[in-house]
């Protein structure tokens, strides 16, 4: 039976979308990995693996039977091992009822996935609701800055108290020189003021924007900074023991 990964935030705009391409197509390299996209009005990872204009049918096309999960699942390029299914642009369905969907799809497509990464909305609501499942693990995705930790808190409680299973920490965006000057919160800070283990640092790498706005992933590119946090990343996922990147 496959892992089933929430990739969730407090807020947004921390890079969690981001954090599930590159991880998922990291951890595809040796595992055979399925990525949905639940945030169902405000999409985007099919930006991240730039798909956007090149896939034909979505989550909701399935609901609705207007497609088979072949048909709607897209094996993303240069990694074969490593597919999506993305969420509606224009969402048509009550987000409950697709919710609900989507979980039973996930209990029937971890039979024959190592890993299923399900790429929620920021923040708290019925996506965390639905989703969580003492059965399930999920990564939390933040920034070094008071507003994304606070609310990263807040959504570890709330995880906490709905019966989720597993949940731990990604700091993205680290900026060791900021938190030298104290101009940013000491990661150990960070890790005492959310009450959870850390699985990953990403330093600050424009090699992000660059693969953002190039429509492919910085983990494909050689000389991104980000590359070998989002390998180390995959590793801890499958239960390697990795230790932490120091950069600097």
């Amino acid at each position: 039976m496959g892992k089933v990964f929430l990739i969730a935030s407090g807020k947004g705009g921390v890079g969690k979308t981001t954090v599930s391409a590159n991880v998922s197509a990291a951890l595809s390299e040796t595992h055979r990995v399925l990525v949905i996209d639940a945030d169902l009005d405000l999409s985007n990872l099919d930006l991240a693996f730039g798909l956007r204009n090149r896939h034909v049918y979505d989550l909701q096309d399935l609901y609705y039977r207007n497609c088979s999960f072949d048909d709607a699942v897209m094996a993303v390029p240069e990694h074969p091992n490593l597919f999506a299914l993305f969420a509606p642009l224009r969402r048509e369905v009550s987000t409950v009822t697709l919710l609900q969907f989507l979980r039973q799809l996930v209990e029937e497509k971890r039979k024959i996935y190592d890993y299923v990464f399900i790429d929620c909305p920021a923040g708290i609501g019925p996506t965390l609701e639905v989703l969580a499942d003492p059965r399930y693990e999920t990564l939390i995705v933040t920034t070094p800055d008071r507003t994304a930790i606070s609310d990263g808190e807040r959504t570890a409680d709330y995880l906490f108290r709905n019966g989720a299973g597993r949940v731990r920490l990604i700091v993205n965006r680290v900026r060791p020189s900021l938190i030298k000057k104290n101009h940013a919160p000491d990661i150990d800070d960070i890790i005492d003021s959310t009450s959870l283990q850390l699985i990953g640092l990403i330093p600050e790498d424009v090699g992000v924007i660059c693969a953002g706005n190039g429509d492919t992933l910085a983990y494909r590119l050689p000389k991104a900074r980000s590359k070998r946090a989002f390998r180390n990343i995959a590793h801890r996922v499958s239960g390697q023991s990795v230790d932490l990147d120091k950069f600097s």
